[in-house]
């Protein structure tokens, strides 16, 4: 396993919006580090496939195995493989009470 890069999808996000989009080249995992001080709020995890639609992408919490395509709870570290996507992003669908920031680990597992 080889740590490739590191990206920032969401920076204090206060409202809702679609983030910055990963290309994906080398990797093929990707652990998202979902943090803020908002007191509610949804990221959904979503993939852009070649014909230009967006799907959502099932990732894997860290701290107990459990799989979704969205996260409603901040402090959360989430695995997704990414290795037959475009692109990927984190789209915050709701937010109250303060911002979300989403930033990742980028990894190559053949590196």
């Amino acid at each position: 396993m080889n740590k490739i890069g590191t990206f920032l999808f969401q920076n204090a996000a206060t409202t809702t919006g679609n983030g910055e989009l990963l290309y994906i080249s080398r990797a093929d995992t990707v652990t998202l580090e979902i943090t803020g001080t908002a007191t509610s709020g949804t990221v959904i995890f979503e993939a852009l496939m070649p014909s230009g639609a967006y799907y959502p992408v099932i990732g894997t919490r860290l701290s107990d195995g459990a799989e979704a395509s969205q996260s409603v709870v901040l402090s959360e570290l989430w695995d997704l493989n990414v290795k037959n996507y475009v692109a990927i992003r984190t789209r915050i669908h709701a937010i109250a009470g303060g911002n979300i920031t989403v930033n990742s680990t980028l990894v190559d597992s053949n590196g």
